[in-house]
């Protein structure tokens, strides 16, 4: 089919409601109209009724409207086939789709099948899902070990995605060893056993990918490693082996907040022919079911505004997913994936303690700051010595100096109240009433003191007289 996002379609309906087997060919026949019951009018495929054929375009949004009504009617749509061919060309088109139906086995007829249907499922309203899990199903116990509960979950925001069998965002967790504990964060998922029972599994953040060692059965080239570095995703399908020994062909992505490596059937991922409104170029088709990066114009969104992207299939999202701008590197989808609050290295605002850039600059150095004025979940105000903690990328907090080193130069961060403070002492600013102040200000000090302005008035004099 022609890919002229101008020129008008028109849409053939397979009815197999009568067929006898999965090999034959349903009715085929032209849409000629449709109400807002769902209630369908057809024509036969011939240049004669063209006055009566339902048209469309690629720019405009009827389709959308028409398949909203079709699927109030069609409570089973399985039985229907929806296949697009050219306006200008319908009885040839038709005789060609005829064909491709007759052998729709055959990977050259399913290709060009794939290219002319209209999918169902891009036009299925979005509907909330059940709870897949039954949460009394659970054994809450097992989340303890980790230093969780149910509570936690809820109140994070992860139980509703891991009751929908989804991974939940970076969780800190505990971890025993020995008589004590190992600190870190992980993604949690609930799964199922053999025997059905429902267990937790926990994804660990990993320091970075695991590149260097055969991934089910398939070793990464230098250049495969080059590009799951750069991306994120390898960038074309690799077949793949499970523990059980099945093969299949498959898209590996690395999950940007854990550095997990992850694989996704490729025979379970639904690659339409038309996104957002484009219908793809064959070859632009081509270059996303194998796994490349496709760049597309003038979709449109939700809203009506057009938007270009660039696609490409990720394991970790088990589908397409859209990147705006430049492709991103590896580091920006890790630093994208974060949850709110989370950065790379020291953050901006520590338990409502806004941190300036040399406080930043200390903590990812390595030195430990002694912070004041910070708020706690209860909404009380402590102050605590404060160090990265690099492994897991987190700071830490400590009653007393962990360092225990004299003569070493700590950073002292205020809340908002002590702007100026932190302005002199730590940035090198001033203002007018500090600007000849050598001494470093107090808590909350904005103003020289009378003994700090009777200096200051003495050097004035002394520099005058020079």
């Amino acid at each position: 089919m022609d890919n002229n996002h101008t020129e008008d379609y028109v849409l053939v309906l397979e009815d197999r409601t009568e067929v006898q087997n999965a090999s034959e060919v349903g009715k085929l026949s032209i849409i000629s109209d449709i109400n807002e019951e769902g209630e369908l009018k057809t024509t036969a495929a011939e240049a004669t009724n063209q006055s009566s054929f339902l048209k469309f375009n690629n720019q405009d949004g009827l389709l959308k409207n028409f398949m909203k009504n079709f699927l109030k009617q069609f409570n089973d749509p399985t039985r229907f086939g929806l296949y697009k061919v050219l306006a200008s060309n319908v009885e040839q088109g038709v005789e060609s789709l005829r064909s491709s139906l007759q052998n729709r086995r055959h990977p050259a007829s399913e290709e060009l099948l794939k290219a002319q249907q209209v999918s169902f499922e891009d036009f299925l309203p979005m509907q909330k899902r059940a709870t897949a899990i039954d949460p009394e199903k659970i054994d809450w116990r097992m989340l303890e070990d980790l230093g969780l509960s149910r509570e936690k979950l809820e109140a994070s925001g992860a139980l509703e995605k891991m009751l929908s069998w989804q991974k939940s965002d970076l969780l800190p967790i505990a971890v025993p060893y020995g008589n004590s504990s190992i600190y870190t964060e992980a993604r949690l998922a609930f799964r199922t056993d053999d025997d059905g029972n429902i267990g937790l599994a926990v994804h660990a953040m990993r320091k970075e990918p695991q590149l260097d060692f055969p991934y089910m059965g398939y070793k990464f080239s230098p250049e495969d490693k080059a590009q799951l570095l750069k991306t994120g995703n390898l960038g074309k399908t690799i077949e793949v082996v499970t523990k059980q020994g099945e093969l299949f062909d498959a898209y590996v992505s690395i999950d940007p907040q854990t550095n997990e490596l992850l694989a996704l059937r490729a025979d379970r991922v639904s690659i339409p022919k038309e996104i957002k409104g484009v219908t793809l170029s064959d070859q632009q088709y081509k270059n996303l079911v194998e796994g490349k990066a496709v760049k597309v114009e003038g979709m449109t969104s939700k809203n009506g505004k057009s938007f270009d992207a660039t696609l490409q299939v990720n394991a970790e999202k088990k589908g397409i997913e859209f990147i705006f701008g430049d492709s991103k590197s590896l580091r920006e989808h890790q630093e994208q994936s974060l949850s709110p609050g989370q950065s790379q290295g020291a953050p901006r605002k520590l338990c409502g303690l806004e941190l300036t850039e040399k406080q930043r600059e200390a903590l990812d150095s390595g030195r430990t700051l002694y912070l004041k004025n910070m708020v706690d979940k209860e909404g009380k105000h402590f102050n605590a010595y404060v160090r990265m903690d690099k492994e897991q990328n987190r700071p830490r907090f400590f009653k007393y100096n962990p360092e225990k080193k004299q003569g070493k130069q700590e950073v002292e961060a205020v809340a908002e109240g002590h702007k100026t403070q932190v302005a002199v002492n730590n940035e090198g600013k001033t203002n007018e009433a500090t600007k000849h102040l050598k001494e470093p200000l107090k808590s909350e000090q904005t103003e020289p003191t009378a003994d700090q302005k009777q200096k200051q008035e003495r050097k004035a004099r002394r520099g005058r007289k020079l």
